[in-house]
């Protein structure tokens, strides 16, 4: 801070000093307190991944191995093809979340079937834009006052639309927490959700996205890209690949398998401690 030189019969001078100081401390608190509590509307400019840089990574070793785990081999992945709704990914998310319970709590999407049984494992439909799932869409979208006080939806919001949502289909959705930090989640806690078959979701203010990870002789290749956009995106399963030259392990990744919530509905991975803050990281629970 520029000191203030008082010299006499200066008083305007040190009116302003005074007022520059007091001006400079009222604006830092206000912005501490501000940005502490300041309202974040999840509305990443273009779910296409239009807008994303890439950061495609090559990890050379000799070996690897993958801990599989906390695999949930099945999830849906809806996306958005109505041009006409902009902002919508915490309504994707939701629409994911509904359809994801719905094999067991059925009338989360009314009169619809998310999937069927294939060699024991339930596997679920792609989005073929179901006149059921559109709906549910479009009510989320209403629910959750998505670009009504905002352009977004704000976390609040979601949480609260989503609730309101299941309890006229009939059921209790609650949310718990499994943060851990800004660029983590509690792996404990998710893991056992997982266990439960149950999903989580994260509402980031930046992030990263893994397309694809492909495995070649000697290096691992992972398709990356990142945003500074505010994202909401439904995670309901994570596999962690340990790294070895010489035998000997070098590094470990953890990747969130994730449904994107872009408009095309890809599934991927969120790679933890990297390029990521997380504002809040839930299980959802439903009854």
């Amino acid at each position: 801070m520029r000191s203030c030189k008082i010299q006499k019969k200066a008083v305007s001078v040190l009116l302003a000093c005074v007022f520059a100081l007091v001006g400079a401390i009222t604006v830092f608190n206000v912005g501490t307190v501000t940005g502490a509590a300041e309202t974040v509307y999840y509305s990443d400019t273009d779910y296409t991944g239009g807008t994303m840089q890439d950061a495609d990574e090559y990890i050379y070793r000799d070996s690897y191995t993958v801990d599989t785990s906390n695999v949930n081999y099945e999830a849906p992945s809806y996306g958005n093809s109505d041009a006409s709704i902009k902002n919508f990914c915490a309504v994707t998310a939701g629409t994911n979340i509904a359809v994801f319970y719905d094999k067991t709590y059925t009338n989360l999407v009314p009169n619809f079937e998310p999937g069927m049984l294939i060699n024991g494992i339930f596997t679920y439909y792609p989005d073929l834009n179901w006149t059921q799932t559109r709906q549910v869409f479009y009510t989320l979208y209403d629910d959750m006052k998505t670009n009504q006080s905002g352009i977004g939806t704000s976390g609040s919001n979601f949480k609260s639309g989503l609730q309101a949502y299941a309890a006229r289909q009939g059921y209790d959705l609650t949310f718990s927490s499994m943060y851990s930090s800004s660029t983590n989640v509690n792996l404990t806690t998710f893991g056992n959700a997982v266990k439960a078959d149950k999903v989580g979701v994260l509402l980031l203010s930046k992030y990263n996205y893994i397309y694809t990870i492909i495995h070649e002789e000697d290096r691992t290749f992972i398709s990356k890209a990142t945003s500074n956009g505010a994202h909401i995106m439904m995670v309901y399963g994570y596999i962690k690949i340990n790294y070895y030259n010489d035998g000997e392990l070098f590094r470990t990744d953890t990747f969130l398998q994730a449904s994107s919530g872009f408009s095309s509905g890809d599934q991927g991975y969120i790679k933890v401690d990297d390029y990521l803050t997380i504002e809040e990281a839930l299980i959802v629970n439903i009854s």
